[in-house]
């Protein structure tokens, strides 16, 4: 009996154990995203959180940030930068101290060629980092954690970067300023369909020819085929959709099948006879569903009779920026033998989720449970 009762509380022990470990997430999950290759990592640090724009809008602090009257922040000097924005929320080693990782930021940024904008040590702040998301323009990204907190702001070149390091780690901003390229959607051409689609991105066009009822383009279609055959093989990089409008003779149902035949006749024809890829060329029908003139007299009901040709951005993937080069660790580096716990306020946000402390939590509770089982 003695051997079974001690087999059993081993064998509730191991139980326990696996169900604590098995709850994890993962204990070494894989990062999103990468460094940005003009600003080193903290040696040990690891990326929690993780974004990137190819153009959005930041706004750089380069004066303390103080409540306005109304609750919300301002500071006495910002800068609006636009351009491609990098996020990165590094959660660093427990055994790194706010004002260690700081320092070691300041030096490594210096020694490559970024010049200080501002700086504002701690505690530049006791404020939670999450009310400075508008001030900064950093959209819904994650900011957190009040304790320790510090800042800079740094210049070199085109580049910039805006850094907050608190007891919740490293929140860095890499801005490249650059201007907007708005050309993606742009239409060459000197046709009248061509700068229509040009000036307004969709253009409603009459010349395609149909028999009452019927999805079959006449003979009389072709001026307007040829034309918009030649702008998208002009403009190999545009897409349109193809949309089929009816006006209201005859029943609903029947007017939006028709609608959607039409559209698809018009496709297939620039496809047969101008080479344009399939891919290119979307189709839909509205039906009688959105006139542009009341179907009360028959001009009404021909202008409501056509087929709009819309524009559209290209549905290539955005490739991602290239995997960053491991950084060399930072000449400073200071004692960090013995541990420096920073405990947030009552009064922050719950904390990111540390997966080693509920690796210890669980050992924890396997060791209560061990105990508990006299082992």
């Amino acid at each position: 009996m003695l051997f079974i009762k001690e087999s059993w509380r081993r064998g509730a022990f191991a139980v326990a154990v696996a169900m604590g470990l098995a709850a994890l997430p993962g204990l070494a999950s894989a990062e999103e995203g990468a460094d940005h290759p003009e600003v080193a990592r903290f040696p040990g640090a690891r990326i929690n959180n993780y974004d990137y724009k190819e153009y959005e809008e930041f706004q750089l602090i380069l004066a303390k940030p103080q409540r306005a009257p109304g609750g919300a922040f301002t500071a006495a000097k910002l800068m609006p930068l636009e351009g491609k924005v990098t996020y990165i929320h590094y959660e660093m080693p427990k055994s790194a101290s706010p004002l260690q990782v700081f320092r070691n930021y300041q030096s490594s940024l210096r020694r490559s060629g970024f010049s200080d904008l501002f700086t504002c040590e701690r505690p530049c702040t006791t404020e939670n980092l999450s009310n400075f998301q508008g001030l900064m323009k950093a959209r819904q990204l994650y900011l957190n954690y009040s304790t320790d907190n510090q800042y800079l702001a740094a210049q070199r070149n085109n580049t910039y970067v805006s850094l907050w390091v608190n007891d919740g780690g490293a929140f860095l901003f890499v801005v490249e300023k650059q201007k907007l390229d708005d050309g993606l959607m742009a239409v060459t051409g000197e046709s009248p369909i061509a700068k229509a689609l040009g000036a307004d991105g969709k253009v409603d066009l009459y010349g395609f020819q149909f028999d009452t009822g019927k999805a079959v383009l006449r003979d009389g279609s072709k001026p307007t085929l040829q034309e918009l055959g030649k702008v998208l093989q002009d403009n190999p990089g545009l897409h349109v959709e193809v949309v089929g409008h009816t006006d209201d003779v005859g029943g609903a149902d029947s007017n939006q099948r028709l609608s959607e035949a039409r559209a698809a006749a018009v496709a297939d024809a620039l496809s047969r006879s101008y080479g344009i890829a399939a891919p290119r060329l979307k189709t839909r029908g509205m039906g009688q569903t959105v006139p542009l003139a009341a179907n009360t007299t028959e001009a009404g009901r021909a202008q409501n009779r056509r087929v709009e040709i819309i524009a559209q951005l290209p549905a290539t993937p955005v490739a991602a920026p290239a995997t960053r080069a491991a950084p060399a660790a930072p000449a400073q580096t200071a004692n960090t033998t013995a541990p420096q716990p920073a405990p947030a306020p009552a009064q922050e946000a719950p904390k990111t989720r540390n997966l080693m402390d509920d690796a210890n939590k669980a050992m924890e509770a396997a060791g209560k449970l061990k105990s508990l089982f006299g082992l």
